[in-house]
Formats: C-alpha cells, sequence, structure tokens
C-alpha cells in the first residue's frame, strides 16, 4: 500500500503520484456506493498496478478543505486571476473567489494579467481596489514573461489559479513549468470572452517544489449559502474597523456611525470594492426571498 496525491482524474481513472512516480487507479466500487467522490488534490492510500491488476484507490484520507468549483481539495492558496483587459476583468468573480479563500482559511495572492496590453494606470487602478485587503498583488505578462520570476517564488503548497475563461491561467502556467505546454485560446472578438481551454482539473508538480492546479475557467461562483451578516467577516481589510463601529454585529451598509464606511468616504478603503460588498449582500438578501 502506497500514500500519494491525486493529479487528475478522467473517465473514473485518476492519476496518483507517489515518491516521484505516477500511477494509474481506479476506486473502489464502495466509494460509488457511498457517495463519495475522489478529488484532484486528494491524499489518498492505494494499491499500485501490477502486471495482472490495475491500481485501486483504497482510501482518501481526511480533507483539510474542498473547493467545488473548481473541484480541488487540500489546497494552501488560492491565485485568483484577472486581466487589465480582453476580456474585462470580472471583479465581482475575484471578490467572491477571495470570499471562498477567506472562508476556507488558505493564502490569497492576485495575478493581474496581460500587463503587456494596458498603461500603467489602468493597472494600478486594478490593484488599488485590493491593496488594502493585505493580498499579495502580481502584475504579470504571462506572454512575455514580465513579473512571473516574482511570481515563482510566491507560488507555496498546493496553488489553485481560478478566474474567468481568457484571462491567460495557461499561459501563466505554461511559464512556470515550461514542459507542460497547455494549450491557450484567443478571446472571441464577437463576444469578448475567453474560450474554454482547459476541460479538466489538473494538479501540476512544478520543477522547483510545490503544485499548481490548472483548472476550467467559469464565469459564476455562488456565495448564496452565506449569511448577510457573515460576508464582512471574509473581507480582511474591515477587520480593524470592526471594533471601533457604534452598532456590535454592524454590517457595515446601513447602520449610523460605521467606521467601515467612514473608512470608505475618507479614501482609506477602496469605494469600488466596497461597493461590491454592499452589491454582494443585497444579491444574498435577495436570492434568500426569492427562495420563499
Amino acid at each position: 500500500m502506497k500514500e500519494g496525491v491525486i493529479l487528475k482524474g478522467i473517465g473514473g481513472l485518476y492519476d496518483v503520484m507517489a515518491d516521484g512516480e505516477v500511477f494509474q487507479c481506479r476506486p473502489r466500487g464502495r466509494f460509488r456506493i457511498k457517495g463519495i467522490s475522489p478529488m484532484v488534490g486528494d491524499r489518498v492510500r492505494f494499491a499500485p498496478p501490477t502486471d495482472t491488476a490495475e491500481g485501486v484507490l483504497e482510501e482518501i484520507l481526511s480533507r483539510k478543505n474542498t473547493l467545488l468549483r473548481p473541484a480541488v481539495a487540500n489546497i494552501d492558496c488560492l491565485a485568483v486571476v484577472l486581466s487589465v483587459t480582453q476580456p474585462d476583468p470580472d471583479l465581482y468573480l475575484a471578490d467572491k473567489l477571495m470570499i471562498s479563500a477567506e472562508r476556507m482559511d488558505v493564502s490569497c495572492l492576485l495575478i493581474i494579467n496581460k500587463t503587456d496590453l494596458a498603461s500603467p494606470e489602468k493597472i494600478d487602478e486594478i490593484a488599488d481596489s485590493y491593496r488594502a485587503a493585505g493580498y499579495s498583488i502580481h502584475c504579470v505578462s504571462g506572454k512575455l514573461g514580465r513579473g512571473m520570476d516574482e511570481l515563482c517564488r510566491d507560488i507555496k503548497g498546493i496553488t489553485t489559479l481560478a478566474g474567468q475563461s481568457g484571462v491567460g491561467k495557461s499561459s501563466i502556467i505554461n511559464y512556470l513549468h515550461p514542459s507542460v505546454n497547455l494549450k491557450t485560446g484567443e478571446v472571441s472578438k464577437k463576444i469578448m470572452r475567453g474560450r474554454h481551454t482547459t476541460r479538466h482539473v489538473e494538479l501540476l508538480p512544478l520543477p522547483y517544489g510545490g503544485m499548481i492546479v490548472d483548472t476550467p475557467g467559469f464565469s459564476q461562483l455562488e456565495i448564496r449559502n452565506l449569511e448577510p451578516n457573515e460576508l464582512k467577516d471574509y473581507y480582511p481589510e474591515f477587520r480593524q474597523y470592526g471594533n471601533d463601529c457604534y452598532f456590535s454585529g454592524c454590517t457595515h451598509v446601513s447602520e449610523p456611525d460605521c467606521a467601515v464606511k467612514q473608512a470608505v468616504e475618507e479614501g482609506i478603503l477602496p469605494e469600488d470594492r466596497y461597493e461590491r460588498y454592499v452589491y454582494l449582500i443585497k444579491e444574498i438578501i435577495e436570492s434568500r426571498r426569492n427562495v420563499w
């Protein structure tokens, strides 16, 4: 019996890496009976394949976290990828991904890609929206390799790249690990959205240590299972002001004497990120209203 980590799964077959080797395994039938689905990033016990038998996944070890979309287990860092243009950055999706990272208690970093296609002012405008949150921010060009060495040094453990289609995740991974040679896609000129070039989730070991997850692009991420008054807890830049609000449990939306709103008015906290926060609270409230 060996222990390893699942790199990818296609058609009921899973690639498991252990001791520098990759083994193909099928899960025991009891997983299906119990409704258990192995995930990329799972640490597992398995019987390696032999000349006469397939490899078999015997046990999935305890997960420290899971991200359901994309489906990845045991991640250490969520890297949110935005493009400056082509396609235009989806900051609502970025905020939702960062909320997911905070809820899982994993680190988060922001990658702003395609900096070769935009002015420094446009790049700074996006970065300024997140500086107060304290996230590590990397402004890069995956195509030209600009800023990629600094990004390499910041990636540790299992890191998931996530973001909308067409932002250049595959180009970034091709730079980090040239032997992977992932297919990259162009942005549709008609709808200005990226085409999906990644069809499945795959965990890629990096030459300098650590692993990175290439995931299919997506355009939606739900946070409706949150209570409206919980959302503030997943904004790091709000935490230092919470105790200064007049009301305990202040949601920083409609309450008077709110320290967060005051920080926004004074320009200490970015107004655009705060406005998206208010919109997301309203989205959560509206979704609950529609249920009833």
